[in-house]
């Protein structure tokens, strides 16, 4: 029966998805070649793993495309479920610790990090309540305060690991889909200033992410220490220029820029490919963004539409958090770059996502959900 249906399916979407794992591969080859030479004897070692996960990642695409993504609605109390769980667990000794935070889940045979299900789950929820609850939309404590205080509970988890940047990500998108649906824009101001109050919060409860804040203020004053990364980066993206030194030219890969093949890795985009190449980057997650737009905006379903557009936003927005990041406009938060930056996890549900849309346009009628004009 499926079968039967390949054709509908818009498959137009790959185009910039397939050109930024290209990319991706391309600029791995490039920037982790010296680090796996370095540490482990094997300058393929990064970029063998990253085809592993690319090609499971493959895998959790097709599986999007031919699961009926209105099965996500009708499981949603499992899946909530079994997240909050794995969350819980990564607060036992059955979570690893990495670099302060303690995000990972230790399985035996591989690890993950659980705040990803969380973010295809909680849009999945958002979904489902903006679908069954737009008569009550107009209404702040029957509308909107739930969706926000359920999102709360496994949310306030991910904050206990700490995962601010996982946090923000998730924030940003459900922010987006409010502001795509019928609520009153007021009530979206409303909860924006709880989040914004609950990030600072949070802020400055930790010492070590105040810091990142007073570093991001002041990136001069200590510029071997706490503001290393930031400014060779930058210096990175300046040297760069406006058509790069070229392919393989970088001089800050040699270990002055940590993260290269990784966090940092659009720095030695800007550095190797200059304004230009860094331009197509950006372009291409636009692209990517505009077009599950143009896919979902065909359905009749709210549910179908939200969903649609939360996949996509989860996509793009940590995309541009992470270019915000690099290029000095936001603190350093550990977010990848997707689709391009080594790191399985991310690149695995970020295909998922892509699948999940490409269902969606594989399963709408002619008609368009309407949005707020």
């Amino acid at each position: 029966m499926l079968k039967q249906h390949w054709h509908k399916v818009d498959w137009t979407l790959m185009i910039p998805v397939s050109l930024l794992i290209i990319i991706g591969i391309v600029m791995l080859i490039s920037t982790s070649s010296i680090v796996g030479f370095s540490n482990y004897n094997d300058a393929y070692f990064f970029i063998k793993r990253h085809l592993v996960s690319l090609g499971i990642g493959l895998g959790a695409c097709f599986i999007g495309i031919i699961t009926p993504h209105t099965l996500y609605k009708r499981f949603l109390g499992l899946l909530f479920a079994i997240v909050v769980v794995c969350l819980i667990l990564t607060l036992t000794p059955l979570g690893v610790k990495v670099g302060g935070a303690q995000r990972w889940l230790d399985i035996g045979l591989f690890r993950f990090q659980p705040v990803e299900m969380l973010k295809f789950v909680l849009i999945v929820f958002i979904a489902v309540g903006l679908d069954r609850s737009q008569a009550y939309l107009n209404n702040f404590l029957k509308g909107c305060l739930p969706l926000l205080l359920v999102a709360a509970l496994p949310l306030g988890l991910v904050i206990l690991q700490p995962d601010l940047g996982n946090t923000a990500i998730i924030l940003m998108v459900i922010g987006c889909l409010f502001f795509l649906s019928p609520m009153p824009l007021k009530h979206i101001a409303v909860l924006g200033s709880l989040c914004l109050t609950a990030i600072c919060f949070i802020i400055l409860s930790h010492s070590y992410q105040m810091q990142r804040v007073l570093a991001f203020l002041n990136p001069w004053d200590d510029p071997l220490g706490k503001n290393y990364h930031i400014i060779q980066s930058l210096i990175a993206i300046g040297s760069g220029g406006f058509w790069g030194l070229g392919l393989g030219e970088s001089k800050l890969k040699y270990f002055y820029l940590p993260l290269q093949y990784s966090d940092f890795i659009f720095s030695i985009i800007c550095e190797e490919g200059g304004f230009i190449f860094a331009l197509v980057v950006v372009l291409l997650f636009t692209l990517i963004l505009v077009k599950t737009y143009h896919i979902v905006k065909k359905t009749d379903s709210a549910f179908s539409f939200f969903l649609g557009m939360g996949c996509g936003l989860l996509i793009c927005v940590q995309a541009i958090i992470n270019i915000a990041v690099v290029i000095g406009l936001l603190p350093v938060t550990g977010l990848p770059l997707t689709f391009i930056s080594f790191g399985g996890t991310s690149l695995i549900t970020s295909l998922f996502y892509v699948g999940v849309i490409l269902n969606i346009s594989n399963d709408y009628e002619q008609k368009s959900y309407s949005i707020r004009s």
